[in-house]
């Protein structure tokens, strides 16, 4: 279904010249009369729908009737939508064979043509009212509530979910070489990935979206602060259910800050669990790494020893991954707030060494890395790790080139000749991103 700001203008305007051309014909063409006023209904119920989308966007779940679980099945709009969308296909067939007439000892090779297009027409959409009548007899598809998520009647605790959230694909639907948006509600479920489409259900996607953040944060809190209760029914650390860094920061301030006042007292009271859970991280795109580092980042003084540690240790990982964004996006969320150390000087050694390494993508993150590291007493001429950078404005690659420059310039140590790069390399950095190798 289109969500934008004038769906309803547009399918209304539909919906009255789809009845227009149905009046026009009626008495001409019945059949094609009626395919167009079937047409007009569909385009009124979308119109509905737009309308209802748009007016229940400030829905608040604390204030109605879904604070204790939400019940969510196939919408009856939605499914009276696509029954009509293929009546108006059965009904072409029947156009199609109307037009053909019954003396089939004079067809001609147009006229089977049309039968067999008609045919395929009746029978293939017979089968899909078929199955789409089944679905109106299920129900419960999707249950939401402080226990966990029920689907399709599994049952699903929250301590054994992780990262549920809704996302869209690019996919082709039947009968269209173009792509449209179609919503799913993506979780992990003990280590499996589980997808669902709700573009047909009867709750619109932001209910849901923030239905599953109500019924998480509650989970949370009477979970969260029990370590050893949640052991002993789940058998999981307690570091799994913390949320992504993006759906941490779609919550208020006041539970944000609380989130993240959470995450380090655990940390503090289970650093051996906290250390274990972050190295048995192997899959890094949907992960809640980034929640703790970033929640652990905040009090540098008290975990510089854990945070350096873990930044060596998932940049190895990168080098030898065919996909180390993920990775990299992840230990953007390490940053060092605090005096310098032995912590942080052993960070700005090892990526110093990363300086010289010989693939392009790791070389250049390592050059944006280390500029994050580095502490003002560094910014000398005479230190060995300003002489690489200012080594690698001469790089082979535009983007290391540009990057050295920028980084150089920001310091204020160096003539403009002593950094000079290309003047290419500065229109392509207008024109592409800098920060990224493919």
């Amino acid at each position: 279904m289109v969500k934008q700001k004038y769906g309803t203008l547009i399918f209304s305007f539909l919906t009255v010249l789809s009845a227009a051309i149905s009046i026009y014909f009626f008495e001409k063409e019945f059949l094609f009369s009626l395919s167009f006023a079937i047409g007009s209904i569909i385009c009124a119920l979308c119109a509905y729908t737009e309308h209802l989308y748009e007016k229940e966007k400030d829905f608040q779940i604390e204030k109605s009737d879904f604070s204790t679980e939400m019940i969510i099945n196939y919408s009856n709009v939605s499914l009276a939508i696509s029954f009509l969308g293929y009546l108006i296909f059965i009904i072409v067939g029947i156009y199609f064979i109307s037009l053909a007439g019954t003396d089939y000892q004079n067809y001609k090779g147009f006229e089977y043509v049309m039968i067999a297009i008609a045919s395929y027409f009746i029978v293939a959409y017979l089968f899909k009212i078929f199955k789409l009548l089944k679905k109106v007899s299920q129900k419960d598809i999707l249950i939401i509530n402080n226990q966990g998520i029920i689907l399709n009647s599994e049952k699903m605790l929250w301590s054994d979910i992780k990262n549920e959230r809704l996302i869209k694909k690019q996919e082709h639907r039947e009968h269209s070489k173009y792509e449209v948006d179609v919503q799913y509600l993506t979780l992990n479920y003990k280590n499996q990935k589980v997808e669902f489409q709700i573009d047909d259900l009867d709750q619109q996607d932001y209910k849901i979206e923030k239905c599953l953040k109500f019924f998480r944060a509650k989970f949370q809190k009477t979970d969260f602060r029990n370590p050893e209760k949640q052991e002993r029914k789940t058998g999981i650390s307690i570091f799994e259910n913390i949320l992504k860094l993006n759906d941490l920061f779609s919550l208020p301030e006041k539970e944000l800050q609380k989130n993240l006042e959470d995450i380090r007292l655990q940390a503090t009271n289970y650093p051996n669990e906290l250390k274990s859970y972050c190295e048995s991280i192997t899959e890094f795109e949907e992960t809640n790494l980034d929640s703790i580092y970033y929640a652990l980042s905040e009090n540098t003084d008290v975990w510089k020893e854990f945070l350096c540690n873990e930044f060596i240790r998932l940049f190895e990982i990168a080098k030898k991954s065919n996909q180390p964004k993920a990775i990299f996006n992840i230990l953007e969320e390490i940053f060092y707030d605090s005096e310098p150390s032995s912590a942080s000087r052993k960070v700005i050694d090892y990526l110093y060494q990363e300086l010289s390494n010989n693939d392009d993508k790791i070389r250049l993150k390592a050059l944006i890395s280390v500029d994050s590291w580095l502490d003002e007493a560094d910014f000398t001429k005479g230190n060995i790790i300003i002489q690489k950078i200012q080594k690698m404005t001469k790089d082979h690659n535009w983007k290391i080139r540009w990057c050295a420059n920028d980084i150089l310039s920001s310091y204020n140590i160096f003539t403009d000749d002593e950094i000079a790069i290309p003047f290419q390399d500065k229109l392509n950095a207008k024109l592409n991103n800098q920060y990224e190798i493919d």
